[in-house]
């Protein structure tokens, strides 16, 4: 074939850009996995997710955004938003797996004993630098309805998913009333900690928690019968 006069040039080929070092496996020495395009979520979350921790507890919600988040990590800006739609997810979702890791479910084999500890748990994980960041996540969301519903949707519903089995759990065995909601029990054991925090009116330590789970647990638990057989 005769070749057009710009191939006489002798101008080197035009080669494809090459990809993102942090998106791409060769970049490690790696071969990318056969039929996958994308990098593992399993490699890519917990990079971000340890990236936008860090971040939190250096300097609250300001300091994660996805251009930090990102040069912390080495995970590229269109990975991280591949899976995030903005800085507020990634603060939110990092919020919520510390949670989940600093406060596990109790299981201590009976509803009082479990759910005291589970306020005393929640009480001192916001005692602690993790009350400003939650403050800063709330105040965030508060005028912004989208914001407000990655909250729920990301941090909170995980939440209540745990201590609803609980409740549940406290039902099963007779110790809880069963015409009362999980969401309203809920509720009734764990806002008080969250009004604390946000008024500033009283404390949360660990004396504060123990009463504020007594004083509800009167009316969510049902009542054990005494020595003679009474209530």
């Amino acid at each position: 074939m005769k070749r057009r006069p710009s191939d006489t040039s002798g101008a080197p080929p035009v080669l494809p850009a090459a990809p993102l070092a942090a998106d791409s496996a060769a970049s490690a020495g790696r071969q990318p996995s056969p039929g996958r395009g994308r990098p593992r979520s399993q490699e890519t979350r917990p990079a971000v997710l340890a990236a936008a921790t860090a971040l939190l507890e250096e300097g609250g919600l300001p300091l994660v955004t996805i251009e930090a988040v990102s040069a912390r990590s080495g995970v590229g800006k269109p990975t991280i938003y591949r899976y995030w739609p903005n800085r507020l997810a990634v603060a939110i979702d990092a919020f919520a797996a510390r949670m989940a890791d600093q406060v596990p479910p109790a299981d201590l084999g009976d509803a009082r004993s479990d759910l005291t500890e589970q306020v005393r748990r929640v009480a001192a994980f916001y005692a602690s630098d993790a009350g400003t960041i939650l403050a800063q996540l709330l105040g965030a969301t508060a005028a912004d309805p989208a914001a407000a519903r990655q909250l729920r949707d990301r941090f909170l519903a995980g939440r209540w998913a745990e201590t609803k089995v609980m409740w549940q759990r406290a039902v099963a065995r007779g110790q809880a009333r069963a015409d009362i909601p999980p969401e309203v029990a809920i509720d009734v054991l764990f806002s008080p900690i969250v009004y604390r925090l946000l008024v500033g009116h009283a404390p949360i330590d660990p004396p504060s928690a123990a009463m504020i789970a007594d004083a509800a647990l009167g009316g969510l638990l049902v009542a054990s019968p005494s020595v003679d057989g009474t209530s």
